[in-house]
């Protein structure tokens, strides 16, 4: 396997590199202009110096063999002779010459013949050989010591001369000089301080030039990048000062012209979208004004329709009652089905109108939620019986925080739903507990809804299992309602369901604890009323038609055509209990004050408000029994609310 070419880093080039990177382009520059010059200062600084101190030593060994080879030849004599008396003053006339510390003169034996000054220790001048030097004290002294040589003539005439010629040279004593090294040393440490001060100088003068050379090539991109981090922050305004140094003189033009042709197309850009910011806020004005102006008109016509639609359904009634033979009761049951068709499809207009104009308002209460799933499920049971469907409730003791009229509306749809798109089986009501709030399911098994249409069955007027738009049907504003007004609740709708098992329609809501309630004592739904009922406000076809419904089921009746006559009515008949009022109009506020007038010392009736918008949107005042019901009037609904709001009163009219 061939050996790895990867290399090994040391933890400290990682702290090294990391350093570097940490420098700023300043810091860069003037590393490299200074570390160069500091390399080369200090190497010029070394060589000038070890030349110098080779020098000042090259002149002391110079000096000291000059010396002792002056000395060598004078003291041949002497030594020859023996006279110690011309050795000694030659020595003591030596010694007096700068730096010389001693002076030893010494036979051929060693023996010292004259001396000048001390020195310690003596070198053996017997194991010395001529010409030798060193260092000695400790660095302080220089020690020379050379050999004295008998001088010999060369006898070159045979004539004059017997004898044999010697041969080499004979050495008769020795000489050893010491001379102070104090002037060389001092040198030295001149030439230390000299060499580092001009080291300095030069070093600061890098410095100072790498300063300068970084000022006029940092300080411009440093300049540069501050431009850049603002123009990539949003200031396009900002523009690249020229520097004196002109060292990037065709980049800073540069920026400046990129800076300038962006904000210039940020202008244009902005100027566009403003104006196209403008035209959609202008359309969207327009289609919000024709949107309110649709609701306005939805809400008008479907007003001014309820009126004489709620004279036909209570006069489709009375023919039901009185039809003597099958076809007219075909006929009338025929009647029946169309003015439900065409109130189901005023109740949605209505509904979608309220909900855009923003004219329906919750008020949030707690909601006893078996009570009400009961009445939903009462309202449903002839629809759901009528096709062979089981419709069932699962009893529950849960309560939750709602408005309980836009809540009734939606589990009312939901069921309407549940019960037209289901042909066998059944249809379940329940309620589930989820962490801290609860979820009313509705459960059937119909026709279903595929994965493609599960958003699409919130839309208005969708229907996927009605192409042909039988309005046997429904219209397809069922769903779409009860989305709105989740939304309006915020109350999470969900929805589950297999294709051809069926579907699982949930609301959640807040689980809430139960508010006080009196006990409520029921009442027989199939029997008659005792109840003694006020109707005030009634125009004259509608009040004829529903006196007579309301009077066949056992009700005492008592009728104002305003509010100023009910107040009379209600002083005159002081001594008779009103159970119920029923009011048709708008003035909500003198409605109230009718309320107070029946109360006396007991607490006013229950009221229907029938039919007026503002009616339902009225903020009536908190313990007010006030429920609201939309034209057009079905028998069956009036006589179950009648039911309700006349059980709940039971105990506080006993």
């Amino acid at each position: 396997m061939p050996p790895s070419s990867e290399r090994t880093i040391h933890p400290s080039e990682f702290a090294r590199e990391s350093r570097l990177k940490s420098w700023g382009i300043r810091e860069r520059v003037i590393f490299v202009a200074v570390l160069p010059a500091t390399l080369i200062a200090i190497a010029l600084a070394a060589y000038f110096l070890l030349l110098r101190y080779a020098d000042a030593e090259e002149d002391l060994l110079g000096r000291g063999r000059a010396l002792i080879n002056i000395l060598t030849p004078a003291a041949e004599y002497g030594v020859f002779s023996g006279n110690r008396e011309d050795l000694q003053q030659l020595a003591a006339t030596l010694l007096r010459t700068p730096d010389v510390k001693a002076v030893i003169v010494y036979d051929r034996s060693g023996v010292p013949l004259a001396q000048a000054g001390h020195l310690s220790p003596a070198p053996d001048p017997q194991s010395l050989v001529d010409d030798w030097s060193d260092i000695g004290g400790e660095g302080e002294v220089q020690t020379f010591h050379a050999k004295i040589w008998r001088s010999s003539l060369p006898i070159t005439d045979p004539l004059t001369w017997t004898g044999d010629m010697p041969s080499g040279r004979e050495s008769i004593g020795s000489v050893t000089l010491s001379i102070s090294r104090a002037n060389v040393l001092a040198r030295k440490q001149e030439m230390m301080a000299v060499t580092l001060l001009v080291t300095l100088i030069a070093l600061a003068l890098a410095t100072l030039l790498a300063f300068r050379l970084s000022r006029d090539v940092s300080a411009p991109i440093l300049a540069l990048q501050r431009v850049v981090d603002n123009i990539r922050g949003g200031h396009l305004e900002v523009r690249a000062e020229r520097h004196p140094a002109g060292t990037l003189r065709n980049l800073e033009g540069g920026i400046n012209d990129m800076a300038a042709a962006l904000q210039a197309g940020r202008d244009q850009l902005e100027n566009r979208i403003a104006k196209a910011t403008a035209e959609l806020q202008q359309k969207k004005d327009e289609a919000e004004q024709s949107s309110i102006a649709k609701s306005r008109f939805l809400a008008a016509a479907s007003h001014d329709l309820r009126q004489p639609l709620h004279a036909l359904v209570l006069f489709s009634a009375e023919l039901m009652s009185q039809a003597g033979s099958a076809s007219l009761q075909r006929l009338a049951g025929q009647i029946n089905a169309a003015i439900a068709s065409l109130g189901e499809l005023l109740d949605g207009l209505l509904d979608f109108s309220r909900v855009d104009l923003g004219a329906a308002r919750p008020e949030l209460q707690p909601i006893e939620l078996d009570e009400l799933l009961e009445r939903v499920v009462a309202t449903h049971r002839h629809s759901a019986h009528a096709k062979g469907l089981r419709l069932r409730r699962h009893p529950t003791r849960l309560h939750a925080s709602s408005d309980p009229l836009l809540l009734y509306r939606m589990l009312s749809n939901l069921l309407a739903n549940a019960v037209r798109y289901t042909e066998r089986g059944g249809i379940l009501v329940g309620v589930r507990r989820v962490a801290n709030k609860v979820r009313i399911e509705v459960w059937d098994t119909g026709i279903g809804i595929t994965e493609a249409h599960r958003t699409l069955v919130f839309q208005e007027f969708f229907q996927a299992a009605n192409p042909e738009r039988n309005p046997g049907k429904g219209l397809g504003l069922g769903l779409s309602l009860v989305e709105r007004l989740a939304r309006l609740l915020d109350h999470p709708l969900s929805l589950r369901s297999v294709p051809g098992k069926g579907s699982v329609f949930g609301i959640t809501l807040p689980r809430c604890r139960p508010a006080d309630s009196l006990p409520r004592v029921p009442h027989d739904a199939i029997g008659r009323f005792d109840a003694s009922l006020m109707l005030v406000g009634m125009r004259e076809g509608m009040c004829m038609s529903l006196c007579k419904q309301l009077a066949a089921w056992g009700c005492r009746l008592t009728c104002a055509g305003t509010i100023a006559e009910a107040i009379e009515l209600s002083i005159e008949l002081s001594h008779e209990h009103t159970d119920l009022i029923l009011f048709e109009g708008h003035d909500c506020d003198e409605a109230l004050l009718l309320l107070e007038a029946l109360a006396g010392n007991s607490p006013p009736p229950p009221l229907i408000a029938i039919g007026e918008t503002d009616v339902h949107t009225h903020v009536w005042p908190h313990g007010s029994r006030v429920t609201c019901l939309a034209k057009p009037i079905r028998p069956a609904k009036l006589r179950a609310l009648m039911q309700h709001l006349l059980d709940e009163d039971v105990p506080s009219a006993a």
